[in-house]
């Protein structure tokens, strides 16, 4: 076989080509991460796709290998197409820590397109199935890729279930060596159209792997229409608006959103000479014909230039070059930043480009332009540990509207996970959590206990612990406020709350303390609080045990108070434990609960901390 030649990016069934990668998540979270990804497809067949990879790396997130990896019937992996320009590709793009994911596809250069005997070959069992799953997880392993992007572009309908079944096990070998795999599928309107594609299980295949991308170019192209959509004849777009949202609207129905990608084309069809135009060529070929008239046709919302008189064919899928069209169908900057920003319109995943080489600085601009369009300011999810263990991702984590984030609760040797509370409501001692659809700011803490348990005792009340003192100021509003005094450590003084009602919709400390070296605690006594002769209780309601690892925030413990504390009444001289799972890296706790009118002379002595 010679070598795979320079190819772009095409459907099942038509003229033969490449399809398009794309890119896994980043890091180990949720992979709607907070901004669309953005892939640029490299052709190692062409010098210039390095040359722009070096000038534009920036503004991606993951790099694709295209034209160097072909699938064989024998279910080997053929290495044809590399090149020393590929060989530079993978060099530059891991020392700029972007991830790869080479494209291996059912291309053959003997038959000089997608090959379905190949395809065919590799589906027909298990065991042919499990040796390509094999061959494909060790190019990933070997070669420090970030995953696999499989493109069998020739799959029949009667394959369905094998391609299928194929997918399942691929995702699952990569996934057991920490890897992703990312599907380019040919674009359907319905699972039936067109019916070639119905091998092309959406919903199965989408279902295993991390990303689905859509190769949502190649519309219309010399010799070709897209059959099932609007009947298109040529010369036409080579990728319309209408025809990609028809394509995304049939997408996200059967694949999670959060999956899908879409493909962009940095280049366009001349008609006059039945060749590609590139991106950075279109004002070239425009300007090589004098008084070209330039138009934009509204429903594809792309933009073509005629020169002469265009004789459109009445069926699609016939050509000859004796009919060829003074027309140039191509993208611009409107065009490429109406096609990007359906990335938000549909929630994707993100965008990919089919290739680098082909453009130039603007497209990039417009590709920005695109994803920033329908983009909402990123909202922030607050995420923190204490001693004893991490949470990933942590700190102030960006999160685009509407997307989901995943977070890891990971404690260290010795340790368990203690408690994890979220917006300070207590969740339990889960490992994983995931806020979905994010409409606005959460928070996520995370805290660990020393493993055993054992061995506990009463930390002793002292330093810069609070309690509300006898004395009150009056308030505009006729109720009075208590003012915050130090913890004394002694359990026989007393100290009053309120002594004239704070009001209805109050929270307040009751009693608390401090400490400036954490400590990790296991159980809180409320001890000794008293009432008046009227019945009336400390708190009216909501009362509850708060914690802080940083001595700023206060988080709810969720831990459980028994004897349940009434809503209003409560006996003179009770105590009242709290307990729940224990909490490490503590800096203070306080017990709290929503005081109202009712709230009258109520005393509280200390409270009592066990732990270590």
């Amino acid at each position: 076989m010679k070598a795979l030649s320079h190819l772009r990016p095409h459907r099942a069934g038509f003229v033969a080509g490449l399809a398009c990668v794309s890119f896994a998540c980043l890091v180990a979270t949720s992979q709607a991460d907070a901004a669309p990804f953005v892939l640029a497809y490299t052709d190692g067949q062409i010098g210039q796709s390095y040359t722009n990879l070096q000038a534009y790396h920036a503004q991606l997130s993951a790099v694709g290998l295209g034209s160097a990896y072909n699938l064989t019937a024998a279910g080997t992996v053929g290495t044809e197409g590399m090149t020393n320009t590929t060989r530079s590709i993978i060099s530059f793009a891991k020392s700029k820590g972007l991830p790869l994911y080479p494209t291996v596809s059912d291309y053959s250069n003997d038959t000089g397109g997608f090959d379905p005997a190949i395809s065919k070959a590799v589906l027909a069992s298990a065991s042919s199935r499990t040796k390509a799953v094999t061959n494909l997880v060790n190019l990933a392993t070997a070669n420090g890729f970030a995953g696999i992007d499989i493109d069998l572009e020739a799959v029949q309908p009667a394959d369905k279930a094998n391609h299928s079944a194929f997918i399942a096990s691929l995702a699952a070998g990569l996934h057991a060596q920490g890897l992703k795999l990312v599907i380019s599928v040919p674009p359907k309107t319905s699972d039936k159209a067109p019916d070639y594609l119905t091998g092309y299980d959406y919903s199965a295949i989408g279902a295993a792997v991390d990303y689905f991308q859509v190769m949502t170019y190649d519309e219309v192209g010399p010799g070709w229409a897209s059959s099932g959509f609007n009947g298109e004849v040529w010369p036409g777009p080579e990728s319309g608006l209408d025809w990609q949202k028809a394509i995304l609207s049939y997408t996200v129905s059967r694949v999670p959103a959060s999956k899908v990608l879409a493909g962009l084309p940095s280049y366009g069809y001349d008609y006059s000479t039945n060749q590609v135009v590139h991106w950075s060529s279109y004002p070239a070929v425009l300007a090589s014909h004098a008084g070209a008239v330039l138009q934009r046709d509204a429903a594809s919302a792309t933009p073509y230039a005629t020169w002469g008189t265009v004789r459109k064919q009445p069926d699609g899928t016939e050509w000859s070059n004796s009919t060829k069209q003074p027309t140039l169908w191509y993208d611009d900057a409107q065009s490429i930043q109406a096609k990007t920003a359906l990335v938000n319109a549909y929630g994707l995943a993100g965008t990919s480009v089919w290739a680098m080489g082909y453009e130039d600085a603007s497209f990039w601009s417009a590709v920005k332009a695109g994803l920033d369009n329908g983009a909402t300011a990123p909202l922030s999810i607050d995420a923190s540990a204490g001693t004893g263990g991490t949470i990933v991702p942590s700190g102030a984590v960006q999160v685009q509207q509407g997307r989901s984030q995943g977070f890891s609760i990971v404690p260290n040797a010795g340790y368990d996970i203690g408690a994890v509370t979220v917006d300070g409501a207590a969740v339990g001692a889960v490992s994983s959590y995931t806020f979905a659809d994010v409409q606005a700011g959460h928070s996520i803490r995370a805290a660990f206990t020393v493993r055993g348990g054992s061995g506990d005792t009463q930390i002793e009340a002292s330093g810069t612990g609070q309690v509300w003192t006898k004395g009150t100021t009056a308030l505009s509003n006729a109720n009075r406020q208590a003012r915050a005094g130090i913890n004394d450590g002694k359990l026989a003084t007393g100290v009053t709350l309120n002594a004239a009602g704070e009001g209805e919709t109050g929270k307040w400390e009751a009693a608390g303390v401090t400490w400036t070296a954490a400590k990790t605690v296991s159980k809180v006594a409320f001890v000794n609080g008293a009432v008046d002769s009227y019945g009336n209780g400390y708190f009216e309601s909501g009362v509850s045990l708060q914690y802080t690892t940083d001595g700023t925030r206060w988080l709810e413990s969720g831990w459980a108070i028994a004897p349940a504390y009434p809503n209003s009444a409560a006996a003179g001289g009770a105590s009242y434990a709290f307990s729940g799972t224990p909490l490490a890296g503590v800096l203070g706790v306080r017990v709290s609960g929503k005081t109202g009118p009712q709230s009258w002379s109520a005393i509280v002595n200390e409270v009592q901390v066990t732990g270590r």
